[in-house]
C-alpha cells in the first residue's frame, strides 16, 4: 500500500519572502526598465546591459568552475547585478570595454572579498566607478552651471534650453493636470515637467524613467521586498539639503527638488543599490544613521542634480563607512550582552547566598 503521509510546514508559515523570491521580484521590475529601453529603440543601452550581464554570468561560471568557494552567487543574482551595472553606464561606453571591465571587477572582487553573504561592497557600483575613472569623457557632462543654479527654476531653464526632450503628449497632459488638479490650489506647472518625470532622455538608463522607478519603488516597499526606512530617510535628508540651499552658493528655498531627484539616478539607487544585501548596518539606529549620512554625502557629491556618477560613488563610500558603523554596533552589542550577563550572575549569587 502506498504511503500517503505528507510532511508540511503547517501550522508554521514564513514571515517574509525568501531571498530567491525577492530576487525574482527585483528582476521583474528591472526588466520593466529594460523593456522601456526596447520600446524607445535605445539599442546602444541594451547592448551595454547585455555585455554587463554576460560578464557577471561568466564571472559566476568562472567562480563555480575554478574558484575555491563553491557557495558563490546564484545566476539569478548575477543577472540582477549585471543589469544594475549596465543601467548606470552610458550608451556611449564601448561594449567590449564594459564586458572586460565588469568581468575583471567581479572575478577579482569575489576572490579577494568573498561570496554574496559576506560581501561588504556593492559590485555594480564598483564596476561603474571604475568605468567612470577609465572613461570619464564618455559619461554625460554636468549640466548645471552657476547661472542655472541661481535661476528661479533651474529645471525649467534646462527644459527650455533643450537639455531634456519633450514627449508628444506633454502639452496635453500638462494642460489636463493644470485644469483639473493644480487649479484647485491656484498654481500651474509649465510644459516639460511631465517629460522630465517620464523620460529624461539621458545616456544613462537609470536616470531616465523616473515614473517607472517610482511605481516600482512603491510596489517593492508595499510587498516588503525593500524596506522603506533607508531609502525614505536618505531621500528626505538629501531633499531637505537641496531645498535649503542649492549646491553652488544658492539661497535657501530655491532648491529644485524635481531636478535633483530626476536627473542623477537618486530614486533608482535608493531602491536598488543603497541597501544591497550585506552592505548595511543591522540595528535600527545604525540603519537610520547610515541613511542620514548617505543623504549628506549625496548632497556633497551630487549637489542639486545632473551628476553623471555621483549616485554610485555615494553608495560606494557608504559601503566603506558602513563597516565602521557595523563595528560600533558590534561593540555596543557586546557591552549590552555583558551587562545582562553580569546582572544575571549577580542575581544567581544573591539567590545562592540567601
Amino acid at each position: 500500500m502506498k504511503n500517503k503521509i505528507k510532511i508540511t510546514l503547517h501550522p508554521f508559515s514564513y514571515l517574509d519572502f525568501s531571498e530567491k523570491t525577492n530576487a525574482i521580484f527585483l528582476l521583474t521590475f528591472l526588466a520593466c526598465q529594460v523593456f522601456m529601453l526596447f520600446i524607445t529603440n535605445s539599442w546602444a543601452n541594451l547592448f551595454v546591459i547585455l555585455a554587463a550581464v554576460a560578464a557577471t554570468v561568466l564571472a559566476e561560471v568562472f567562480e563555480k568552475t575554478y574558484g575555491k568557494r563553491k557557495d558563490s552567487y546564484s545566476f539569478l543574482n548575477s543577472i540582477i547585478q549585471g543589469i544594475l551595472t549596465g543601467l548606470f553606464l552610458p550608451s556611449t561606453f564601448p561594449v567590449y570595454a564594459v564586458f572586460f571591465t565588469v568581468f575583471f571587477v567581479f572575478v577579482c572582487s569575489r576572490y579577494f572579498i568573498g561570496n554574496f553573504a559576506d560581501c561588504w561592497i556593492n559590485l555594480p557600483c564598483l564596476s561603474v566607478c571604475i568605468c567612470w575613472i577609465l572613461g570619464t569623457s564618455l559619461f554625460p557632462d554636468w549640466q548645471l552651471t552657476h547661472e542655472i543654479i541661481f535661476a528661479r527654476n533651474p529645471s525649467l531653464e534646462l527644459i527650455q534650453n533643450g537639455a531634456f526632450p519633450m514627449i508628444a503628449l506633454d502639452t496635453k497632459i500638462t494642460s489636463f493636470f493644470n485644469r483639473t488638479i493644480f487649479s484647485l490650489f491656484g498654481v500651474s506647472i509649465p510644459d516639460g515637467y511631465i517629460s522630465l518625470f517620464w523620460d529624461t532622455g539621458s545616456l544613462i538608463p537609470a536616470f531616465r524613467f523616473n515614473f517607472i522607478t517610482l511605481i516600482s519603488s512603491i510596489v517593492l516597499i508595499s510587498m516588503d521586498v525593500v524596506r522603506a526606512m533607508i531609502p525614505g530617510l536618505f531621500l528626505m535628508t538629501y531633499g531637505i539639503l537641496v531645498f535649503a540651499g542649492p549646491y553652488f552658493f544658492g539661497f535657501g528655498g530655491h532648491g529644485d527638488l524635481l531636478l535633483a531627484f530626476c536627473t542623477s539616478g537618486l530614486l533608482f539607487s535608493s531602491i536598488y543599490l543603497l541597501q544591497f544585501a550585506g552592505t548595511t548596518p543591522m540595528t535600527l539606529l545604525g540603519k537610520a544613521f547610515y541613511a542620514f549620512l548617505a543623504g549628506i554625502l549625496a548632497y556633497l557629491i551630487i549637489g542639486a542634480g545632473t551628476s553623471p556618477a555621483g549616485a554610485v560613488f555615494t553608495v560606494l563610500l557608504m559601503n566603506i563607512l558602513s563597516l565602521f558603523i557595523q563595528h560600533i554596533e558590534k561593540i555596543a552589542e557586546i557591552k549590552k550582552v555583558k551587562k545582562i550577563l553580569l546582572e544575571r550572575v549577580k542575581e544567581l549569587e544573591e539567590g545562592t547566598n540567601a
